[in-house]
């Protein structure tokens, strides 16, 4: 009898066991048919994506995102618009009168960012037709980081510039001091640091700079946003850094947000209201190690940049520019998606280092 119940409850476990298999089997297949539907629509779209015209957008004449901030935002603001809505365009920056290498480091990270051209947008470009901004632009390393032409890729002058992208989404030390000495050594002619409090007041910037997008540019997770690092050699003798995330933005980012809240009982109605506040180190990271850790972010790189050695120094985030040398505010009528630094070294206040 014993032996009839157990032989029962094997035959009942092994149904059930073939049900299951057959159960998840058949799972597996709607999430395989499911994919593979997903896959079909996604190469029908991109087919139809390809027959149609290429939208061209005319850059700014001005273009640079330090000195013509509102009209280059809106353009970058627009060209996103139109990628997020399926459509192909074409970065035309052939006539502009006027290109700077925090524009090109712009550029690069619009390109090179899946976020901005959208699941299904597809982004082309031109090169200026002017021959001392072409130069520019061929000179930063533009083509090594966007499809091009091999020809282009090779025309690059190796050693001149630094572009960088972290797609390790980490902070880079090896970087932020290759960075610093290609500046210097450039201004002082001069391969060994012969100004190690700059080095270090630079360095500090930089990491500081890394920082904050690993910690705070993402609102879903932390290390969820890249960055680009530019390190122009002007012929004239100056060394411009241009540092940018396309992330949320640094009065979108959580520590922000949060003091947001205290400051609407205080008349809070922009977000240039925050920007002494934040410069003066009162808005703290929600995250202990972050307020633990040497340089203190934005204060310090405020600090730093008020320097003789600093020719100009600006952030512009969000719909705000910041003039660091002044600290004069600028309330922006686009909404900047992301983050630019800014630094011009100039050999002027060599002494005052």
């Amino acid at each position: 009898m014993k032996s009839r119940k157990k032989l029962k409850a094997l035959r009942h476990q092994r149904a059930r066991e073939r049900a299951e298999i057959k159960k998840r089997s058949r799972f597996r297949k709607r999430k395989r048919n499911k994919r593979l539907l997903q896959r079909k629509a996604d190469i029908n779209i991109r087919r139809a994506i390809k027959q149609k015209p290429s939208i061209s957008q005319t850059a700014p004449s001005n273009f640079s995102l330090i000195d013509n901030t509102d009209e280059v935002v809106a353009y970058i603001n627009n060209c996103k618009k139109l990628l997020h809505e399926k459509e192909k365009v074409t970065i035309d920056i052939a006539n502009i009168q006027t290109l700077t290498s925090d524009a090109i480091a712009l550029l690069v990270a619009c390109a090179d960012d899946p976020h901005f051209r959208g699941k299904y947008g597809e982004l082309s470009g031109n090169a200026p037709k002017d021959i001392k901004l072409l130069t520019l632009f061929m000179e930063s390393g533009f083509y090594k980081f966007v499809r091009a032409h091999r020809f282009m890729k090779t025309a690059q002058k190796e050693r001149d510039n630094l572009l960088h992208k972290e797609s390790n989404f980490k902070v880079q030390p090896d970087i932020a001091r290759e960075a610093c000495l290609h500046g210097t050594q450039h201004l002082f002619n001069n391969k060994e640091p012969i100004n190690k409090e700059l080095i270090s007041c630079l360095y500090e910037m930089i990491i500081e700079a890394m920082s904050n997008t690993n910690n705070h540019a993402n609102k879903d997770k932390e290390g969820g946003t890249k960055w680009w690092l530019y390190a122009y050699n002007d012929p004239e003798g100056k060394t411009c850094y241009s540092f940018v995330d396309l992330g949320v933005g640094i009065f979108e980012s959580l520590p922000v947000k949060i003091y947001k809240k205290i400051a609407m009982k205080f008349g809070f109605s922009h977000n240039a209201d925050l920007v002494n506040d934040l410069l003066e180190g009162k808005i703290k990271s929600s995250k202990r190690e972050d307020n633990n850790i040497r340089g203190k972010g934005i204060p310090q790189i405020a600090n730093n940049s008020q320097k003789d050695i600093f020719k100009r120094a600006f952030i512009i985030s969000n719909d705000v520019k910041i003039d660091l040398k002044s600290r004069r505010t600028e309330k922006l009528s686009n909404d900047f998606h992301g983050t630019l630094l800014y630094w011009e070294l100039t050999k002027q206040g060599e002494n005052n280092g």
